[in-house]
């Protein structure tokens, strides 16, 4: 099932813009600035899903019981 899609607009620097477009032209076959930023933040997004998965690990095996630090006063100085 594809995933279900929503619009982000956004204004970004034009020398982004120009790179994303000459990427685009290069590759051809109809990609535009929305396949490659889409594959950018694909990427950036299965990082983050990893990043979160080896800090729950961790916590987990050393036997963090994920409580915020605003429960421990005595930690924030």
């Amino acid at each position: 099932m594809p995933a279900e899609l929503v619009e982000l607009r956004w204004d970004i620097p034009r020398e982004f813009a120009d790179t994303l477009d000459a990427v685009a032209s290069a590759r051809g076959n109809g990609c535009n600035r929305m396949t490659i930023l889409r594959e950018i933040l694909a990427e950036w997004h299965r990082k983050k899903l990893h990043e979160a998965s080896l800090i729950v690990r961790v916590n987990r095996g050393k036997g963090s019981r994920g409580e915020p630090a605003g429960n421990h006063p005595d930690l924030l100085g």
